[in-house]
């Protein structure tokens, strides 16, 4: 009886070590193909990946304009992924779901754009050119209803400017420090955002106190209602034309995961 048990875990043993071996077997050989490169690969091909490559490589040429070596280059960056998928069983068509002429087109087509593709500083500028608009704007309607300058000797335009640009800059990058690549709030420490804030706040009251010294008057003028207003309408337009430029999505109003 003792024998047979033993016999039978000997069995299982060797079902075991014929299974680890295969594993590795089949790992060695997936990190081999990772090593090789595009000529070793396309003698790699069966018959049907081949032919699958063949007719993809037609497809390219044809529906995306592209020349034989622009192709084959795009195809080249395909093949580590389909003979991997062919050792394991699995055909180019079967592993795409998809046939040449398909495939061929999702790889035309353009790729998505999103935030993670944009660097901080376009960002920034938007949220900068946008503060602005609307500190300019908002004191340009105000001065539409003031009588005298003096009523509106608290903020010339370049401190208008200044202000505005320095608070869009400083929001979209606290939208970064709580809106990590999940999407989800970052809990950042109550005193770190305190402190953060009370930094922020002293900073602009200081470029504000700076920018109200009587020797900078001459380039921070106080201007009338009308031509601030008409100076938030250009720079509004500036950033039209930047986000349009630039293919900018989401906003320091409406931020979007940015991080990779």
């Amino acid at each position: 009886m003792a024998e047979n048990k033993n016999a039978e875990q000997t069995k299982i043993d060797a079902n075991q070590q014929e299974k680890l071996k295969e594993k590795v077997a089949v790992q060695n050989k997936d990190d081999q193909i990772k090593q090789m490169s595009s000529q070793e690969l396309r003698k790699e091909l069966s018959k049907k990946n081949a032919d699958y490559i063949f007719r993809l490589q037609k497809e390219l040429e044809t529906q995306g304009k592209m020349s034989q070596e622009e192709a084959q280059k795009r195809i080249d960056l395909l093949l580590p992924e389909i003979v991997l998928a062919q050792h394991h069983g699995r055909p180019a068509s079967n592993f795409y779901t998809m046939s040449p002429k398909l495939k061929a087109a999702d790889l035309i087509k353009p790729k998505e754009k999103t935030a993670a593709d944009i660097p901080f500083w376009q960002y920034a500028v938007d949220g900068a050119l946008i503060y602005v608009v609307l500190f300019v704007g908002i004191f340009g309607v105000l001065g539409l209803f003031q009588t005298n300058s003096k009523a509106n000797a608290q903020m010339g335009i370049l401190t208008l400017i200044s202000v505005g640009a320095g608070m869009g800059a400083l929001m979209t990058k606290y939208n970064e420090l709580i809106l990590p690549a999940t999407g989800k709030s970052n809990k950042i420490p109550w005193s770190k955002l305190i402190l953060g804030l009370v930094t922020m706040i002293l900073g602009l009251l200081a470029l504000m106190w700076l920018l109200s010294l009587p020797a900078l008057k001459v380039i921070n003028p106080i201007l009338p209602g009308e031509a601030n207003i008409i100076i938030a309408i250009v720079v509004y337009g500036i950033r039209w034309l930047f986000r349009k430029h630039y293919e900018l999505i989401g906003s320091v109003f409406s931020p979007v995961a940015r991080n990779k």
